[in-house]
């Protein structure tokens, strides 16, 4: 019985160890986590006011209360699940193509992607804000759940030109490895938040598309005038 006990202990803690490793490979070299500031950008965050020991903070006092009691009832309701969160059907897409968006370009009009994923089109510009358009929002098909439909409105490839492409923050369900690789030849212009950029950089979108913004910025790009 002991060396059973034993070989089963040893048997655990090598499929931990190996877990860890494969999750630790996975992470530091998976493309679709990006990348990280450099010095000279960390230099830069710090001379923000609402940067401080090291991190950005809150400019209006917000509880960050995460307790011991806050994070198990966090965890259950993980486990548990929200009733209902899921349709039960495939969500019916209107498909619209790329000459129906080149129409009446002088028109306000937005094409809903799902989620925080529009196309925004406004004085003839065409603006997309948070291109999520894979099928899971997670680094790893495996990691998520698909999207509460089977196709888009209209495929990246038949999207035309974007003349900026914002992205709020960095959460998978925001941004996508994936979906930026097929949009960087449509835009020259990725407007980000701060240290969001090195994400970009890492994808292989070259500096000069690349406008990092702080909180209440602003700027004026010829794209978009």
């Amino acid at each position: 019985l002991v060396k059973f006990v034993k070989m089963t202990a040893l048997a655990l803690v090598s499929i931990i160890v190996l877990l860890a490793i494969v999750v630790a490979v996975f992470v530091n070299f998976s493309p679709q986590f990006g990348g990280t500031p450099g010095k000279k950008a960390m230099l830069a965050f710090a001379k923000k006011d609402y940067h401080k020991q090291g991190v950005f903070v809150n400019l209006t006092p917000t509880s960050m209360d995460m307790s011991a009691k806050t994070s198990f009832n966090l965890l259950l309701d993980f486990i548990k699940g929200v009733p209902n969160a899921r349709p039960n059907f495939d969500v019916p897409v209107e498909k619209i193509d790329s000459l129906t968006i080149v129409k009446n370009v002088t028109q306000t009009k937005i094409v809903w992607f799902g989620h925080s994923a529009f196309l925004l089109q406004i004085d003839g510009k065409n603006i997309l804000l948070d291109p999520m358009l894979g099928d899971v929002p997670s680094p790893h098909p495996w990691l998520g759940g698909k999207r509460f439909s089977k196709e888009l409105p209209i495929e990246i490839e038949q999207l035309p030109a974007i003349d900026a492409i914002i992205i709020s923050h960095d959460h998978y369900d925001h941004l996508d490895y994936e979906s930026i690789l097929k949009l960087k030849e449509k835009t020259t212009a990725f407007y980000v938040p701060l240290g969001v950029g090195a994400h970009f950089l890492a994808w292989g979108i070259p500096s000069e598309k690349i406008h990092e913004m702080a909180w209440w910025d602003e700027i004026y790009h010829e794209n978009l005038l």
